[in-house]
Formats: structure tokens, C-alpha cells, sequence
């Protein structure tokens, strides 16, 4: 297997001035060819409970009250990128420009510091059922460091999903980057 490579240009320049960088994972298994075209598919489509629908589908579902969840499309992919095996390689996908705040770290009631001020980075995989392979943790660490570099980020402003829950002091919602991604460990090999 050859070494993930790790080939990104950071313009800083016409970035917003990001503060820190918090990680997800897909919460879902990595195919073995591109996933992040789907997770961008998903975050920009009518949404009813997880699933998408379409707008005629939605909207009916909408008036007749027929689901628990409904979300109406973003202007873009949530995150700022990710990462995934793609190929038999780790791969990093960009995903909304890093001018601009993200949509992945909100939560209902509290501050959006997590989307206005933090890079929203996401690796493709379910990492509650197992941690990230050690080509992809390795590659994960690489890119985090980047980011910490071009934007002067210092380790303790890297963090996982679930560790917003925290610093808001809300009750977590999620696992978020997965039970089995050790943020303390990650954090501690930057």
C-alpha cells in the first residue's frame, strides 16, 4: 500500500480566520470509491428523518405532518473537507470553501462559535464500530496539522463533535467522531 498522500493548498488569504477544527465521521461505512460526493448529495437535498426526499415529497409530508425531522436543503456540504479511502488510498475531498462558516457543528439554543470559528473536517467511516485505520489516523493527523499551521490553531482548539456538546455545556447528542477516535490520544500526537 503506498503512503497517503498529502498534497493541499491552504489559502489563507481568503479564508475566514479559523480558531480551531472539529472533527466528525460519516457514521457510515467507507465504500470503496468516492463517499464524499454522497455525504455532499445528502447535506444538499430535501431531508424527512434521515432519509432523502424529494420537494414534492417533502412538501406533502410537511402539510400532513408525516415524519419526525425535516430539513430542507443547504447551500453546500456542511464540512470544510474530509477524508476517505478512495482506491486503496486516503484521500482529502474539499468540501465548503473555507471563506465560509459551516453547518456542522450547530446546536439548537446555544452559541454557533463551532460553525463560525472552527474548520468542519469529516472522515468517511463508522468509527463507533471501530477506530480509523492507522494509514487514515496518520493522514488525519497530517491534514489536522496543516490547518494548524496555516491558521496558527493550537492542539488543545482540535477537537472531536461530541467535545462541543461539552464546552457549550449541553448533553451530548452524539458520538461524533465515534466512540472508538480517542480525541485525547489524537490530540496528544499533534
Amino acid at each position: 500500500m503506498t503512503k497517503p498522500k498529502l498534497d493541499i493548498a491552504i489559502d489563507i488569504s481568503r479564508s475566514r480566520p479559523w480558531k480551531g477544527i472539529v472533527w466528525h465521521h460519516s457514521a457510515t461505512p467507507d465504500g470503496a470509491t468516492k463517499d464524499w460526493d454522497a455525504i455532499r448529495r445528502y447535506h444538499t437535498s430535501y431531508r424527512i428523518d434521515g432519509q432523502i426526499v424529494s420537494q414534492a415529497d417533502y412538501e406533502r409530508r410537511l402539510a400532513a405532518e408525516d415524519g419526525d425531522s425535516f430539513q430542507t436543503p443547504w447551500k453546500d456540504i456542511g464540512y470544510h473537507g474530509g477524508t476517505e479511502w478512495v482506491d486503496g488510498q486516503v484521500v482529502f475531498c474539499w468540501g465548503r470553501p473555507s471563506s465560509e462558516i459551516g453547518a456542522h457543528a450547530g446546536v439548537k439554543g446555544a452559541s454557533n462559535l463551532y460553525n463560525t470559528d472552527y474548520l468542519g473536517l469529516c472522515a468517511v467511516g463508522d468509527f463507533d464500530k471501530a477506530p480509523p485505520k492507522p494509514e487514515h489516523w496518520e493522514f488525519n493527523l497530517r491534514l489536522t496539522r496543516a490547518f494548524m499551521e496555516a491558521f496558527r490553531i493550537p492542539a488543545s482548539h482540535v477537537i472531536g463533535h461530541r467535545e462541543v456538546f461539552d464546552r457549550l455545556g449541553v448533553p451530548r447528542q452524539k458520538s461524533c467522531p465515534g466512540n472508538t477516535w480517542d480525541m485525547a490520544l489524537f490530540r496528544s500526537e499533534l
